[in-house]
């Protein structure tokens, strides 16, 4: 069977008009360091105009401001919802005809959660790495001349498998642009959310506290041989679980580790248990080697892994590479396939060979 980029259950999916809006607007956003220039303006007076690029920076609002009235409007759909007697299931932020519709995660409607991105959005931790994050796109997009790894150019030299053993699902992310972990920025591209599902597709048992969550604590393993260039512990794991975010997080990443596996192929894993890491910079590690255990450190809001391989071992100024991983996938809608090379995609589970 042929892998292909495109995701299997929504192949002809379009970009939202909301979703294009808060693209374009982080583009534009991207303008706005061009007002430094004002700074040269002793120089020659003609720099004092680029100060009015200073007003672009206001478009970096109106992707969180969307994300606050998406909220407000799921929020009251829920209420609506339960008036009528239509709800049913958990709790999902995302609509019935998404191919993650069968998932239910532990996120708890709140409008204080909704209000929390962008409190997140001036917190200083977050905001002075985003922008580093906005500086390394920046870079990334240079390093490429504009053109960033896609599956139709860029070809892996490394087989790799799946994070983890067993079966587990894919909550976010896809080679897809639709249905992309995060189309900006690029390291985030092609990245990958991972959790543990049960029959009826929940992310936790029913219980308090982050050891209710399936995937907490569950071992992660090195998807190919390599040798580790970082490897950060220490950062605590959230004790809140319903989509609050950790207001004392100083790592968006929390615990993290990336393994070089190859020139210019580097795998990273995010928001780890505390504690947890058992591997140092410099270390060679086996194909399915023990690396650390799944938690809820960092930017996270709920207990998952967060996954994938970039081109460049600094974090904030890697691209993200479109990877095809040694596993078989499923998804309700679909027939599953076997375990073999392939691009897999948000809503499906993945299951690894566990003798391999």
């Amino acid at each position: 069977m042929t892998s292909s980029a495109t995701h299997p259950v929504d192949p002809s999916a379009e970009e939202s008009l909301v979703d294009r809006v808060a693209r374009i607007s982080l583009l534009l956003g991207l303008l706005g360091p061009l007002g430094f220039l004002g700074w040269l303006q002793d120089v020659y007076w003609v720099f004092e105009i680029a100060e009015i690029f200073y007003l672009f920076f206001l478009f970096f609002f109106i992707p969180p401001g969307l994300v606050l009235l998406r909220g407000f409007w799921n929020r009251i759909y829920s209420v609506f919802r339960q008036v009528t007697g239509t709800g049913h299931g958990g709790t999902s932020l995302i609509g019935k005809n998404d191919p993650r519709a069968w998932i239910e995660f532990g996120y708890e409607p709140s409008p204080f959660k909704t209000l929390q991105m962008l409190a997140l959005f001036v917190h200083p931790t977050i905001a002075i790495r985003g922008l580093f994050q906005t500086a390394g796109a920046i870079v990334a997009y240079l390093r490429h001349g504009g053109r960033l790894p896609r599956p139709e150019t860029f070809e892996s030299t490394v087989e790799y498998r799946p994070p983890f053993d067993d079966k587990w699902t894919v909550l976010n992310g896809s080679p897809d642009k639709q249905y992309s972990h995060s189309w900006f920025p690029p390291r985030q591209r092609y990245a990958y959310d991972f959790v543990i599902t049960d029959d009826t597709g929940s992310t936790q048992d029913g219980g308090d506290g982050v050891e209710s969550f399936y995937c907490f604590d569950e071992p992660i393993w090195a998807p190919a041989d390599g040798t580790v260039v970082r490897a950060k512990d220490g950062h605590r794991d959230h004790h809140r679980t319903t989509g609050w975010i950790d207001p004392l997080q100083y790592r968006l990443a929390g615990n993290y580790v990336v393994i070089k596996h190859a020139e210019n192929e580097y795998s990273f894993f995010a928001h780890l248990k505390q504690g947890s890491i058992c591997v140092e910079s410099g270390d060679h590690v086996k194909r399915g080697e023990s690396i650390g255990r799944c938690g809820h450190s960092g930017n996270s809001s709920e207990p998952h892994l967060h996954f994938h391989v970039q081109d460049h071992s600094m974090p904030y100024i890697g691209a993200g590479l479109p990877i095809q991983f040694d596993a078989a996938t499923n998804h309700p809608e679909l027939q599953s396939n076997e375990c073999t090379q392939t691009y897999i995609h948000c809503g499906q589970t993945v299951t690894h060979n566990m003798y391999d």
